[in-house]
């Protein structure tokens, strides 16, 4: 048994499916018990079990996870979740997978331990997928042209918010101070290191777009294991509304309507775009899909699947540091495209522009 909590919503649907075609048996759960029902009567095909539960009530949260052998999370938002599910399925004796979660998610569990069980946090698009492809890079670009030095890499585009994705959104900043704007520099984050670059141009983004700086708490443990003498990562957004809305917007639902009003009319895309360089040369992976939550549940099956199958170790990890990236690029077929290039010339967005005329 597989119980996905949030097994209805954007991400969670997607990822049942997945393991609905694998796994002998799901439970979808979620506060919505009638959304449950209808989604394993329609898409399931009756195949499943829906439970209404409510992830802030515990007596009904450890009767969700008794039974299961791993529960994946799916729902949101991370930071107000932060690590009460992973803790009731351990108690109930399930290893856990999240989509979401990060720095506070890694430290509560790490101060209580896993139980014996197994846990993989961050399983999902951003964080996961962006942890996983530039170690990815690194370690082909290694065999060939010698260590990275630099990493430079811009992660968004033109797609919906749900609510639980916007108040994570919104809580960004407020979870890791300082993040915004700072880059890593010769083994630490350096603070207010890179400006926002407004109407760029960026390989495989259609149309100008801004280039917001973010160094998240996934982007420093990736420069600091591959050694990085420098790394700059952009959130990329194409509508100027969401990013103006973000600095003023009093709920995750106001974001929402206005990344939905962004959209109308307009084809959704988001594109990963990872570039690492070396002593030689520049290496660029590309990751570009249609649907960033299809992608984001392709991550988080994977997972799972590789944690029932006994391939990740016992107690709590990332996922970026214990799966595999090639074979998760081979589950990603269907949902996105990935390509490995060094034909991209480096992009380097916190160079001085050249000024026509200028001296």
């Amino acid at each position: 048994m597989i119980g996905v909590l949030g097994g209805y919503g954007a991400v969670g649907a997607a990822a049942t499916l997945l393991l609905a075609g694998r796994a002998a048996r799901v439970r979808v759960g979620g506060r919505d018990g009638a959304a449950a029902r209808r989604f394993v009567a329609g898409a399931l095909g009756g195949e499943g079990e829906a439970w209404q539960v409510d992830a802030f009530d515990p007596d009904a949260l450890a009767r969700f996870c008794r039974g299961c052998q791993v529960v994946v999370n799916c729902a949101g938002p991370s930071y107000l979740l932060r690590d009460r599910v992973a803790r009731a399925a351990f108690e109930e004796g399930a290893d856990y997978v999240d989509a979401a979660g990060d720095a506070a998610s890694f430290a509560g569990l790490a101060a209580t331990g896993t139980g014996g069980r197994t846990a993989v946090i961050s399983a999902g698009m951003l964080p996961g997928l962006t942890g996983l492809l530039p170690r990815h890079l690194a370690a082909l670009s290694s065999a060939h042209s010698g260590p990275a030095v630099r990493l430079d890499v811009y992660t968004g585009g033109l797609d919906r918010l749900t609510p639980a994705a916007a108040g994570d959104f919104l809580l960004a900043g407020a979870e890791e101070r300082g993040a915004a704007l700072a880059g890593w520099r010769d083994g630490g984050k350096v603070a207010r290191a890179l400006t926002p670059a407004h109407d760029v141009e960026l390989p495989y983004f259609p149309g100008p777009v801004t280039a917001y700086p973010y160094l998240s708490a996934e982007a420093e443990r990736v420069a600091a294991d591959l050694g990085l003498a420098e790394a700059r990562w952009y959130n990329v957004i194409a509508g100027d509304r969401v990013l103006a809305t973000a600095s003023t917007a009093t709920s995750a639902a106001d974001l929402a309507r206005v990344a939905e009003l962004e959209l109308a009319g307009r084809t959704p895309y988001y594109v990963l775009l990872f570039q690492l360089s070396g002593p030689h040369n520049t290496s660029t992976l590309v990751v570009r899909t249609a649907d960033s939550y299809a992608l984001t549940a392709a991550v988080t099956a994977h997972a799972a699947r590789a944690v029932l199958a006994g391939e990740v170790p016992d107690g709590l990890h990332h996922a970026d540091a214990v799966l595999d990236p090639a074979r998760m690029l081979a589950d990603l077929e269907g949902v996105a495209t990935a390509e490995i290039t060094d034909a991209v010339a480096p992009i380097d967005l916190a160079a001085p522009a050249f000024e026509e005329g200028a001296l």
